[in-house]
């Protein structure tokens, strides 16, 4: 049968369907892929005349069959794979080891090389058959015929040659039975759908498991009638055409990606099928049949405008969003993305870049963060998030812009980091409005410093002239005045602090100190200051830091009054410390609303605040966490927080115990914009 006739061509099946059918061929089918004879594909039958486990499969040939040490199919492999020629021989002796024992077995055995368009092989393809038990048989049929032989030497020569013509026959019976059982039970064993259609009505013969299914028909309902009459739910459609068409031209019909309403439970169903019917002819070329061999990829094909659907949604979005997106390649060092990027980099359309030259747009400050924190996210053991702000200025030399990189490493099957994909967002007026809020906070905080001081002397003085005049009631008035006009200046300097840190002049006074006093110090400030809930500090004994000690009472100041605004009155505040290696780690846990998750990735950065309808009432400008993480990661520390809606939440920071204390050592502890005291 000739299934490549002109105009026609035949649906591309994927290599796992391949392998799948050999798998199950009881023909032992072996493939290597390298000149050393790796492994690549052995199905059960191979495996069985190895007498190894699937296992092997991976392996060089001589290091999964030790026992072919010394026999010749080694060299005789690698001769194929060099010469490209293929080598066949039959009833050849092998030793293998099968079940823990050697013995000698005998093979008809082919090692065919596949080329590529180079005509260099690719791999070598190993079929072999077991005809140890044939040999035997033969061995004993000719010991048996010599016997015989020796026995009727005086037979007639017309007797013998009817006697071994009859032998023959018999052979050729018993293989041939023996062949259309064999094709029967590999059509039924496929795992795609195939079906044998006899005459011009096109009964149908042969109809395996997998087109049964596909048709959604049993095969009683099927077998010995006419496709058509089977099938009714294909009237109105081309496929009856098509088995005509076929049956009478010979030509074979293929069709890639076939729409078609298939039978369901007595309705109707779309599916999309691959489909190939192959004309069948008889040993002198009369078309006696037709063979049907169908794949649904209905799937598939679902699952692939789905995907398109969704990209070209995702697409919207990025344009609607004015995100430019990028793809880095790692083996070609190829950097390229959407129209967007290339515009910011000064490319066109059909452009692409490599990493090195779009480094070079970068910023000469930013740069080296930028290699470090691609070079991070690539290598083996990362998460593969990579994310990150810098700057860059175009080959047409425009203006610098601030860009936002979020992105994501893939990987293959072997882990191996083979793409960085992601987005760039263009945040230069957010950060130009971000910096002009900084400079009027700046200036608004300055200028109400001074008479906020003058207000806080007023009322002290008020406050002694109460107590001395007795007037209880002006004094309690005069307390809560001047615990609002603290509470302000903390808010005040909090501005401050967030403008210095900018800036790079907020200072770290980095000394030796007790966890524990400052535990003490802190429990009798904040019991007296935050009356609505219960304030416990649990024990910090014998834990040291080398730190500043007013930004740590800062942060946790700062912690423990997050939880008194969104905890409810008369819960629990609870503060706990402890070690762990050389790390010294404070919790700071409330019985709150809790955090969403949406919002946790969030709640350190600068001026943001939950979205949640509940803290409608409670104030705030979104700096005090900022804060706590800037003087934490200044400090060498981390700071992170566990949260359920409803259930409260546990923000944690950890800091280096204190190990030496060397001035010089002490200060290679903190880097970055902080200027470091001693």
């Amino acid at each position: 049968m000739n299934i490549n006739q002109p105009h026609h061509a035949l649906p591309a099946f994927t290599d796992d369907l391949l392998l799948k059918a050999l798998q199950t061929s009881q023909d032992a089918t072996a493939i290597y892929i390298t000149e050393d004879l790796h492994i690549r594909f052995a199905n059960d039958a191979m495996l069985k005349i190895w007498g190894k486990p699937k296992t092997i499969v991976g392996m060089r040939l001589e290091d999964a069959l030790p026992e072919l040490e010394g026999q010749p199919f080694g060299e005789l492999l690698r001769r194929v794979w060099r010469t490209g020629i293929t080598y066949s021989v039959f009833d050849t002796p092998a030793d293998l080891v099968i079940d823990g024992e050697l013995g000698t077995y005998y093979f008809d055995f082919e090692y065919r090389a596949l080329k590529d368009a180079d005509q260099k092989t690719w791999c070598i393809i190993h079929t072999t058959k077991d005809v140890t038990q044939r040999r035997a048989q033969m061995l004993r049929l000719e010991q048996k015929e010599e016997e015989e032989q020796a026995l009727t030497e005086e037979m007639a020569a017309t007797l013998e040659e009817l006697l071994s013509t009859n032998e023959e026959l018999n052979n050729s019976l018993t293989l041939l039975a023996d062949s259309r059982e064999y094709i029967r039970t590999l059509i039924q064993q496929a795992p795609v759908g195939i079906c044998m259609l006899e005459g011009p009505q096109h009964i149908i013969a042969i109809a395996n498991s997998a087109i049964l299914k596909i048709w959604g028909r049993t095969k009683a309902e099927v077998i010995d009638k006419p496709h058509r009459l089977a099938r009714p739910e294909l009237e109105g459609q081309p496929v009856n055409g098509w088995l005509d068409a076929v049956f009478s031209t010979g030509k074979p019909q293929v069709n890639s990606e076939f729409r078609v309403m298939l039978y369901a439970e007595g309705k109707r169903r779309e599916a999309f099928v691959n489909s190939i019917y192959q004309p069948i002819r008889s040993s002198i070329g009369e078309i006696t049949g037709v063979l049907v061999i169908l794949e649904e990829i209905t799937d598939q094909v679902r699952a692939r405008k789905e995907h398109e659907k969704n990209q070209q949604m995702l697409s919207m979005a990025i344009d609607a969003g004015g995100l430019a997106t990028f793809y880095y390649e790692t083996q070609t060092n190829l950097f390229s993305g959407n129209a967007m990027l290339k515009s910011w980099f000064g490319l066109g359309n059909e452009e692409n870049l490599d990493l090195d030259i779009a480094l070079s747009a970068i910023e000469e400050d930013d740069r080296g963060r930028v290699a470090a924190a691609i070079a991070r996210a690539l290598e083996k053991g990362s998460d593969g998030n990579y994310g990150i702000e810098y700057r860059i200025r175009s080959i047409n030399d425009m203006p610098a812009r601030t860009i936002q990189a979020t992105g994501k490493v893939f990987y293959d099957v072997l882990g191996i980091a083979t793409s960085l994909n992601g987005t760039l967002r263009d945040v230069t007026e957010q950060k130009k409005d971000e910096q002009r809020k900084d400079d009027f906070i700046s200036m608004v905080s300055h200028e109400l410093k001074t008479p906020l001081t003058s207000l806080t002397a007023y009322i002290q003085l008020l406050q002694r002239k109460a107590k001395l005049s007795g007037d209880t009631q002006l004094q309690s008035t005069l307390d809560k005045a001047l615990k609002q006009i603290r509470s302000m200046a903390a808010m005040i300097n909090g501005f401050l602090n967030v403008s210095r840190l900018d800036s790079g002049k907020m200072a770290i006074d980095a000394a030796a100190f007790n966890l524990d006093e400052l535990f003490g110090e802190l429990q009798e400030e904040l019991q007296s200051t935050i009356l609505t809930h219960h304030i416990h500090f649990g024990p910090a004994t014998g834990l040291n830091l080398v730190a500043d000690r007013n930004k740590i009472a800062q942060v946790i100041q700062n912690l423990v009054g997050n939880a008194a605004k969104y905890s409810p009155m008369g819960s629990k505040i609870m503060i706990n410390a402890g070690k762990d290696l050389d790390q010294v780690s404070v919790s700071v846990s409330d019985q709150g609303m809790g955090i969403s998750k949406e919002d946790q990735q969030f709640i350190f950065d600068r001026y943001y605040r939950v979205k949640n309808r509940q803290m409608g009432s409670i104030a705030g400008f979104g700096i005090g966490l900022y804060l706590c993480r800037e003087i934490i990661e200044h400090h060498r520390g981390k700071i992170s927080l566990l949260s359920e809606p409803q259930k409260g939440t546990i923000f944690t920071f950890s800091l280096p115990l204190e190990t030496d204390r060397n001035p010089a050592k002490k200060k290679k502890m903190f880097q970055g914009k902080i200027t470091i005291k001693q």
